[in-house]
């Protein structure tokens, strides 16, 4: 399709509602010359495969594991430097409430269960595990029910598929595994615990010394779109940015009203962005998650953060 610079242009489009992006989804806040026509995806992973492999989307959120795994499989995606979702992930392991496990090194010879080996929940999770506490990542059994989202990818050893007859929340209070990777998911009951304790207070010390916040969700563009009309990531960089200030500003008010928004609240009353967009402001948590896929034999090389941009991404944010 051939169009002039600057002719207005829909893009299908796959985005989750939360509070920065809730504008763009009911149309108060638009960019210039795009317009999007959404796709009814629940829950949002549903779309990170067929956008990953089929690129059924124009403009798309999606895990930053799936696309560094996409990168490395050089599917025809392009990177934008804007983060979609994020959330600490100290507590997101947990055991059942009378588990002998105490401590991370206890998960050490356990079956963990994990909804995919590369689920990016997972790798923060295992990541800081054995940063921060020493357990050796080669000793625990993952027990996985779904493969990756790239499906050129196959699990290494170590992992165990498991049927979905049943979920892991029910597996783990039912002794087939021993803790569960389950993030946002845990339900908040006392059935549930985390391994690491006090983990609010972790995850915050964590940020204060490395400057890290955990990404799950990026954006990406179908390359042949970007490369067609490259303004077009301009235009939806420059509109995300308007609704994320309107967004955290409503949030220094109000606080927060849901629990995903706590940790954002906590970070806007610190003076700190829990949504930092531009490849310079996310560089040192895609370092870091990089490191981590990477460790874990995610992804075949440890890629530099530069590598995973176009070079007019570059420009954004500055």
């Amino acid at each position: 399709m051939t169009t002039s610079p600057r002719e207005t242009i829909t893009l299908r489009t796959a985005l989750d509602t939360y509070g920065h992006t809730r504008a763009l989804k009911d149309g108060t806040i638009l960019p210039e010359h795009v317009r999007f026509t959404f796709a009814d995806v629940h829950p949002m992973n549903r779309a990170f495969a067929p956008m990953a492999m089929e690129q059924v989307y124009d403009f798309s959120e999606m895990a930053i594991v799936t696309y560094l795994q996409a990168f490395a499989f050089k599917k025809p995606i392009v990177l934008l430097p804007v983060v979609m979702l994020n959330r600490f992930h100290h507590g997101s392991i947990v055991v059942r409430a009378d588990s002998p496990i105490r401590t991370p090194k206890d998960l050490e010879g356990k079956r963990i269960g994990v909804r995919a080996y590369t689920q990016t929940t997972g790798t923060w999770t295992r990541g800081i595990l054995n940063a921060e506490y020493g357990v050796d990542l080669s000793r625990l059994i993952n027990v996985t029910q779904e493969g990756a989202h790239v499906r050129d990818y196959e699990d290494p050893e170590g992992c165990v598929r498991v049927g979905k007859e049943k979920p892991l929340a029910q597996m783990l209070l039912d002794g087939e595994v021993d803790a569960w990777i389950g993030g946002r998911d845990v339900p908040r009951v006392p059935d549930y615990r985390p391994v690491v304790t006090d983990a609010e207070a972790a995850e915050l010390a964590w940020f204060e010394r490395l400057g890290a916040l955990p990404i799950n969700h990026m954006a990406v563009l179908r390359r042949d779109v970007y490369e067609a009309h490259p303004w077009i990531a301009d235009d939806i960089f420059a509109a995300l940015g308007t609704a994320k200030r309107e967004y955290l500003e409503h949030l220094a008010l109000n606080g927060a009203t849901e629990p995903e928004e706590r940790f954002k609240a906590t970070l806007v009353r610190a003076g700190k962005d829990p949504l930092p967009m531009g490849v310079e402001a996310l560089r040192t948590s895609l370092d870091l998650i990089i490191d981590y896929a990477y460790a874990q034999h995610l992804i075949p090389e440890r890629y530099a953060v530069d590598d995973l941009f176009d070079a007019r991404m570059h420009a954004l944010g500055t």
